[in-house]
């Protein structure tokens, strides 16, 4: 199915889910917290049991809401994101999924002009996406500890798309998470979802997503 024609001219990207492979990565961290912490009777869900909690609407960015929809006492869900600003790319790096740098390549290679917008860090965001950084906006770039609290990826998506030059029609929003869809109806974007990440599936509510990272420029070309 192809989603756009040519007066689509921007493509931005949240990161959680879409371009990282790292919920396992999140989960394992909360776990290690939870140890640490003391809170021995916290269980943590598996992977399954998060996507179904996000499918249903539950909050779980940024790092603050994740920490809470899990079950931390508010108290020691601050302390673990501050902890996670320092500890997270160190020790619980993610991976990119597979095809990543052929699907930045090929979009940026038509065009298109690229933006992040994300409620992870700067920090956290770039040393895993280091050989496509590149290709993105520099102006484009919208990280959760650079952004005020109440911006929000709405009116990043709206700025990014001012800063261009663009009406947000003419701008596409991947993401994997219902919060991300309404962000970018709210800007006026269109969206395409991705069955992959943390919040959508294949059999899930009347959405085309791609159901693999190759399938995003397939599908926007």
């Amino acid at each position: 199915m192809v989603m756009t024609n040519t007066s689509i001219r921007a493509v931005f990207f949240d990161v959680d889910g879409v371009l990282l492979d790292s919920l396992p990565q999140h989960l394992r961290f909360c776990a290690d917290k939870a140890r640490q912490y003391g809170l021995n009777d916290l269980r943590i869900p598996n992977e399954a049991e998060f996507k179904r909690m996000i499918g249903d609407g539950v909050s779980v960015s940024p790092m603050l809401n994740f920490f809470l929809s899990i079950g931390f006492p508010e108290a020691l869900a601050i302390r673990g994101t501050r902890e996670y600003e320092r500890e997270f790319m160190p020790a619980y790096r993610p991976s990119q999924f597979p095809g990543v740098s052929e699907t930045i390549r090929r979009l940026y290679d038509a065009g298109f002009s690229l933006g992040l917008v994300t409620s992870n860090t700067r920090a956290n965001v770039e040393p895993a996406l280091s050989d496509v950084i590149q290709y993105f906006d520099a102006r484009c770039l919208f990280y959760f500890d650079e952004q005020p609290i109440e911006k929000g990826k709405s009116a990043c998506l709206l700025h990014g798309a001012k800063l261009l030059g663009l009406e947000p029609e003419r701008c596409f929003y991947i993401g994997d998470q219902p919060a991300d869809q309404a962000a970018a109806r709210s800007a006026g974007y269109r969206f395409l979802g991705v069955s992959y990440g943390w919040g959508f599936s294949p059999n899930g509510k009347k959405l085309t997503t791609a159901d693999r990272v190759s399938d995003i420029a397939d599908l926007l070309l």
